[in-house]
């Protein structure tokens, strides 16, 4: 079971780019999803070593997609990983929503510093999934499909990324991982 979800928000910097209509099958076509021998599938599970290389392996699946659709790759900010990591636990232990545990979505990423007083944009990706569904893979996958997440994966105008992960039983789901993707440009 895989379960996603995507929103953006864009203050004093402009609307963000359209979201493009191929789907994953598409993106896999034109090369936009790396072969496993480039970004290799770790599990999330285990935590400590295991989950950094989860986490790289997904930032290695973004910033191919992104270099094969000729865009520069994401800086990766320990603000944004942070606020990421934050999120995650907030969806696991409350429920899958961008307001989870009745706070704005952005409410982790403004703790974190990340936000200042000039323009800025930032935007979330959420995803959980169990089993061989909430792999590195089986995630960014489902991402693809989604128009919304697509969008903020190739947006132009974000620069930052973090990424977090939490594992735990959620839904009723031993196991279960939950992605969260913060997006962001100051």
């Amino acid at each position: 079971m895989v379960f996603a979800g995507a929103l953006a928000v864009a203050l004093l910097l402009g609307p963000l780019a359209p979201a493009s209509p191929a789907g994953a099958d598409r993106a896999e076509a034109a090369g936009l999803i790396a072969p496993k021998t480039k970004c290799p599938d770790h599990s999330a599970r285990g935590g400590g070593r295991k989950v950094a290389q989860a986490k790289r392996s997904m930032l290695c699946l973004v910033n191919h997609a992104r270099r094969r659709s000729g865009l520069r790759k994401y800086r990766v900010t320990s603000s944004l990983g942070w606020s990421a990591k934050k999120k995650a636990r907030d969806i696991l232990r409350c429920r899958f929503s961008h307001t989870a545990c009745g706070r704005q979505f952005d409410f982790w990423i403004k703790r974190s510093g990340y936000i200042g007083r000039s323009g800025w944009a930032v935007g979330e990706n959420i995803a959980w999934g169990s089993g061989s569904l909430g792999n590195v893979r089986s995630i960014f996958v489902a991402w693809m499909k989604s128009p919304g997440h697509r969008s903020a994966i190739l947006d132009r105008v974000y620069r930052d990324v973090g990424v977090g992960v939490s594992q735990g039983t959620f839904e009723g789901y031993r196991g279960a991982r939950v992605w969260v993707m913060h997006f962001g440009n100051r």
